[in-house]
């Protein structure tokens, strides 16, 4: 049996949330989860005699709502978010199934349910930094470290609460579905399963327990993440068959895995060629977003490719003389050079050693040393040309109008990380990463995890950075309240592996986090996301007075 390495892994900083990527996708990801909610069952519609009682009576605001009249009757109607006060979402959680009504404002299609996912870690003496003191100043005798640990991978949404919760008989329908099928990523299920074929499911996955570590299960990476992701896809479309489903992951390293030949800048060198591997071509369906202000090559409807393909003219810095000459590569006689595995090849000899390699190049190259594996490879020198080969960030660039070419001083005046200008200041505008990472395919472009989900048949899509607030539905806070009531469990009750175990369990029981607290905790991520959505306005001057 193979080993495991956890080999590194780079941590968002505060600073990520300042960047003006991050903002920007902010605004994004707000407008599209204003429009999911018109496809949600979130609503409740009351009469107009009704709603002007509640407004008198001070319980919801005045003016709010969306008013109509009914198409029969014509009777007045007013249609509230049940978000709007307690008194809607516990109506609703009577009269409906799924705690809200559909939108009259969407007449027609498929209803709409959103997933919020997160990970907590559960330390065994996670205690309160409170304790009790005796008249000379004695306190209880602590554990001295923080005991046993266990990480939670679940996912909650204002319909079915904290997980999911499938009895044995609607399981068995569910393993039915499933019988002989394989999962999409064979090689995820191969790694941590031992097999693709999809095996019974005894208990509902979308709680998961891990006992996290060198000495245990490893750590929580992209194969468990996408495998438990399949397994809930599987659980709604025998359930809801009739329903759309959005799961909502935040940034991590288990989940941003990107595509093999995803759109990364950081697999992309300045000119062109180079051990990089190959990317996928992009569409460029407008001008906001993907074209420059200088003159360029592609319109909108193009697809770029990212490849030199050998009816292209060439790097365009190049002379006519210049492209011809460099356009296949030439093997220089008598000369060698050494070249250093890649990642992936690295990977792939650690594999055959039994090691499964996660984490940085640098980390994965010390591993290999230190078991006697060659990271250099000797092979013949090679004049590298442009034909077949990765276009370089200044082409791709210069392609879209980001590159200014005047007096052809384009190779001098842009850099990889950009210049600085006479203050010592970065200068962004020549920065080819920056440039590049403001493209809005480059910037949205689908991690693996998220290409999988649309091959399940669902959409994963991805809260902002550095906001917790407004993450997976509210989850954050269901860890807060799941902590704070293990932080109130006498210390004995936590001795033990056992013990342990079933205290955690308890906590994240419906018992402690109802499906009442989760719509709670959902409408206060959602006001968060309707703050940012009012500063927004503000900003755009569309409002002046919130």
């Amino acid at each position: 049996m193979g080993s495991t390495m956890n080999l590194g892994k780079k941590a968002t900083t505060s600073t990520d949330m300042k960047k003006k990527e991050t903002i920007s996708y902010r605004w994004r990801y707000i407008e599209r989860y204003l429009q999911y909610e018109q496809r949600m069952f979130c609503w409740i519609q009351v009469t107009q005699e009704e709603a002007q009682e509640l407004e008198e009576n001070g319980i919801i605001q005045k003016g709010v709502g969306y008013r109509y009249n009914q198409p029969r009757t014509g009777h007045g109607m007013v249609e509230y978010h049940v978000d709007t006060c307690d008194l809607f979402q516990q109506r609703m959680n009577e009269e409906t199934i799924f705690g809200g009504k559909q939108s009259v404002r969407y007449e027609s299609g498929r209803m709409l349910i959103i997933l919020g996912h997160d990970e907590a870690i559960m330390k065994q003496y996670l205690l309160t930094n409170k304790h009790w003191t005796g008249p000379n100043g004695e306190k209880a005798i602590s554990p001295k470290d923080e005991g046993l640990g266990i990480m939670i991978s679940a996912f909650q949404c204002r319909e079915f609460g904290f997980g999911m919760k499938i009895t044995d008989e609607v399981l068995a329908t569910i393993n039915r579905y499933r019988e002989g099928k394989e999962y999409l990523d064979k090689d995820a299920a191969k790694a941590k399963r031992g097999t693709s074929k999809k095996a019974a499911l005894t208990s509902s996955p979308f709680v998961l327990e891990f006992e996290y570590g060198a000495n245990a299960e490893g750590y929580w990476v992209y194969e468990h993440m996408v495998l438990q992701l399949e397994d809930c896809v599987d659980c709604l479309k025998v359930l809801y068959p009739e329903h759309d489903f959005i799961f909502m992951l935040d940034h991590s390293c288990g989940h941003d895995r990107q595509r093999e030949d995803g759109l990364n800048v950081e697999n992309m060198n300045k000119s062109y060629g180079g051990n990089k591997p190959k990317l996928r071509d992009t569409y460029i369906p407008q001008e906001k977003g993907y074209l420059g202000p200088y003159p360029r090559k592609l319109h909108p409807g193009d697809t770029q490719s990212m490849v030199f393909l050998s009816s292209d003219d060439g790097p365009f810095w190049m002379s006519a003389e210049e492209r011809e000459k460099k356009r296949k590569d030439e093997v220089i006689e008598g000369a060698t050079v050494k070249r250093k595995l890649t990642k992936k090849e690295l990977q792939e000899v650690l594999l055959t050693h039994g090691i499964t390699a996660k984490g940085r190049l640098a980390n994965m190259q010390k591993a290999a040393m230190n078991l006697g594996i060659p990271i250099e490879q000797i092979n013949n020198k090679i004049l590298e040309g442009w034909e077949g080969k990765l276009k370089g960030l200044l082409q791709i660039l210069w392609e879209r109008g980001w590159i200014n070419n005047k007096n052809n001083k384009a190779c001098h005046n842009y850099t990889i990380t950009g210049k600085k200008n006479e203050y010592n200041l970065l200068m962004p505008e020549t920065s080819l990463k920056s440039l590049m990472a403001g493209c809005m395919d480059f910037e949205e472009e689908e991690t693996l995890l998220q290409y999988m989900g649309t091959q399940m048949g669902v959409v994963v899509d991805r809260s902002p950075k550095c906001h917790a607030e407004i993450a997976g539905e509210g989850i954050e806070y269901s860890w807060g309240c799941m902590k704070n009531h293990y932080r109130r469990v006498l210390l004995d009750k936590k001795r033990g592996r056992e013990n342990f175990i079933k205290t955690v369990r308890d906590c994240i029981s419906e018992k402690i986090i109802t499906r009442d607290r989760v719509q709670k905790f959902s409408r206060r991520a959602r006001r968060y996301v309707l703050g940012y959505h009012v500063l927004w306005q503000m900003q755009q001057g569309i409002i002046h007075d919130p």
